[in-house]
Order: structure tokens, then C-alpha cells, then sequence
């Protein structure tokens, strides 16, 4: 065998997408419980202070789920292309094959 054999798995590719996803999906729930926990000060903290609190992580949240569907989307795209080179490749390689 030689010692630069290459191997791809189409359909693990494919579900490295999806899990990628759920994750985020994950996260975003949690950021959304924590929210909820944040919101949850006004039981015990008032005079206006805590509104700014609140507005800070909500802000917060908000740029760190942006950030991170985009940053999981790129990563998609990217696996998305590699499966499209390696097909392609594979293509290139059996046409050169035919007789």
C-alpha cells in the first residue's frame, strides 16, 4: 500500500454537517436558558442598573449566535467544497481510466 493513500467518507462528511448544526442548536438553547436566568435578576436587583445588565448579555447573546452560524456555515460550506473536489477528482481519475 502506499504510503500517501487518501480515503473519503461522502456520507460521514455529510453528517459532520448536521452535527455541527445540532451542536449550535445546543448552544443557542443554552444561551437562551441563560438568558432567562440574567432576566430572572429583576426578581432581586432593582433601580436601573440591572436593565443595562440584562440589555449587555442580550446584546451579548445575540453577537455570539451570529458569530457562531456563521462560523459553523463556513465550516458547512467548506466540507461542502472538499466533497465536491474529491468528486470531482474521482471523476477526473476513472475518465482517465477508460479504454
Amino acid at each position: 500500500m502506499a504510503a500517501n493513500q487518501q480515503k473519503f467518507d461522502f456520507d460521514q462528511a455529510k453528517n459532520l454537517e448536521s452535527k455541527l448544526q445540532s451542536e449550535i442548536s445546543k448552544i443557542e438553547a443554552d444561551l437562551k436558558k441563560m438568558a432567562t436566568m440574567v432576566e430572572g435578576v429583576r426578581s432581586w436587583w432593582s433601580g436601573g442598573s440591572e436593565e443595562a445588565f440584562i440589555g449587555n448579555f442580550q446584546t451579548t447573546k445575540a453577537e455570539v449566535v451570529k458569530s457562531l452560524n456563521v462560523w459553523v456555515d463556513d465550516y458547512k460550506k467548506l466540507i461542502q467544497n472538499i466533497a465536491e473536489i474529491k468528486r470531482q477528482s474521482d471523476a477526473d481519475l476513472a475518465s482517465q481510466l477508460k479504454i
